[in-house]
């Protein structure tokens, strides 16, 4: 079994709450130093991914979305099908909730108020080991002492021990797909690293690239929708590279207030969470996040809404830490109407009917004013402002471009995570998810990799 990647690998044994030297010199608290990691489309090349980075926030799967996931396509992914590898990756991840001494008395007043208005808010998770809480890690910075977990520190290690080689810096420019009538073979992959182009030959092949790479790949290798300019395609299959669906982007709403909402002493990274749906089948969710009272770095607080421009206030607000009262509720809609798509060239644009989404992202705007006006804030940002939806709305945890299902004709990869049309090819990654989770994806991607080397070791290797 190889692993191949196309960015290093920072090699060094598990100590979360320490780090290794290599990670402790290459992960530093600024983001704009690890060039390196080549950030692109939100993702880094890098052996063991960076799938938890955003402060390693943890939504496993709700039950809503298991059901979703089978009615889109006809999977059989349900939660009980999922619970042992949901099990495990709450085990490994040390998936847990925040304790209660980084918390801070804004999120304490959020909690307190949303519940009195008959909302159910509760306490965000994240997957940590011995953290310190430093509330450095926003962003896309990376951890260097180890502490917030990844495949980095947990299922590297342990594929490398059991004979698993590992490829970094190599990056792979095509599958070898050999046509077999209208289907295909997967017979291995060419590969270029340090300027040199060379075939490996496989007897199978899994894809996980991400939920773009993936479909570029998949094309690139002549399989995919045949209108694609510049691949010349032997496989078809027209669902490559379209059904992404995500949380499209919704405006946060702020506040100011004349307190404190946290004491500053320790990096708090995460408040609470409530969901709100207005229909029973849980169509245009509203997944709020909550964050008062929590420091920023310098550059962030100098930019926070709320923060005089320049001059003798500015500074004030600085030198006070005007930022400690400061917060947020920020509405995200799941499970709306829209998707998006990438066009031949390979541009992804935003499609579909989206009066639910506009309509969901107008009530939960309104939803935090009212939460925000009861926690006393004194000022908060207008909420009178349209929501723009159109092609080239951005979205968040974005799957499904080569996505799963029973039919062929509105997928990609079967149940079992097998490629319709090319034998011997698997793709496991954010692509093959039918419909995006509540919250945040990262969980639920690795949950859904468990998942996945179970059914395909029991059908092909056990």
């Amino acid at each position: 079994v190889t692993l191949i990647e196309a960015g290093p690998y920072l090699k060094g044994t598990p100590r979360p709450g320490y780090g290794s030297p290599v990670r402790r010199q290459r992960f530093t608290n600024l983001e704009s130093s690890n060039p390196f990691l080549h950030w692109e489309n939100g993702g880094a090349k890098m052996v063991g991914g960076t799938s938890l980075h955003w402060t390693a926030q943890s939504f496993l799967p709700f039950p809503i979305d298991y059901i979703h996931w089978q009615k889109e396509t006809g999977v059989d992914w349900t939660q009980e099908n999922f619970k042992e590898a949901v099990a495990e990756i709450r085990r490994v991840f040390n998936i847990h909730q925040y304790p209660d001494e980084v918390d801070t008395r804004g999120n304490q007043l959020f909690y307190d108020v949303a519940k009195g208005m008959g909302h159910d808010p509760h306490r965000q998770s994240g997957s940590r080991k011995n953290c310190i809480y430093c509330g450095f890690c926003s962003g896309r910075r990376m951890c260097k002492y180890d502490s917030r977990s990844s495949t980095l520190g947990t299922y590297i290690p342990a594929a490398e021990e059991h004979g698993v080689d590992i490829l970094p810096d190599t990056y792979v420019e095509k599958i070898v797909i050999e046509q077999k009538g209208e289907r295909g073979v997967a017979r291995g992959l060419i590969c270029q690293s340090a300027g040199s182009t060379y075939q490996i030959t496989a007897d199978h092949v899994i894809a996980c690239c991400g939920y773009t790479r993936t479909p570029w790949l998949l094309m690139r290798s002549g399989y995919g929708p045949p209108e694609w300019r510049g691949n010349p395609i032997t496989v078809r299959n027209s669902n490559i590279g379209k059904h992404i669906d995500g949380h499209p982007s919704v405006p946060g709403v702020s506040a100011l207030f004349d307190e404190p909402m946290g004491d500053g002493e320790v990096g708090s990274i995460g408040g609470y969470y409530m969901i709100h749906d207005d229909r029973a089948d849980g169509e245009g969710r509203l997944l709020f996040r909550a964050n008062f009272g929590d420091d920023r770095m310098p550059d962030v607080a100098a930019l926070n809404t709320f923060a005089p421009e320049f001059g003798q206030e500015h500074k004030q607000y600085m030198q006070t830490k005007g930022i400690l009262r400061t917060g947020s509720l920020r509405p995200s809609v799941g499970k709306g109407s829209g998707r998006w798509a990438m066009d031949p060239d390979g541009k992804i644009f935003y499609g579909g009917d989206h009066a639910l989404t506009i309509r969901r992202s107008k009530e939960g705007m309104a939803i935090a004013r009212e939460v925000l006006e009861k926690m006393g804030a004194r000022k908060i940002t207008s909420i009178d402002i349209p929501v723009r939806i159109n092609e080239a709305t951005r979205g968040s945890h974005r799957v499904g471009s080569c996505r799963a299902g029973a039919d062929p004709k509105t997928s990609v990869v079967n149940p079992h995570f097998e490629s319709h049309d090319v034998e011997n090819l698997f793709v496991c990654d954010a692509s093959v998810i039918p419909r995006v989770t509540t919250g945040n994806s990262g969980t639920p991607q690795a949950s859904m990799s468990v998942f996945a080397a179970a059914r395909i070791i029991d059908r092909r290797f056990s």
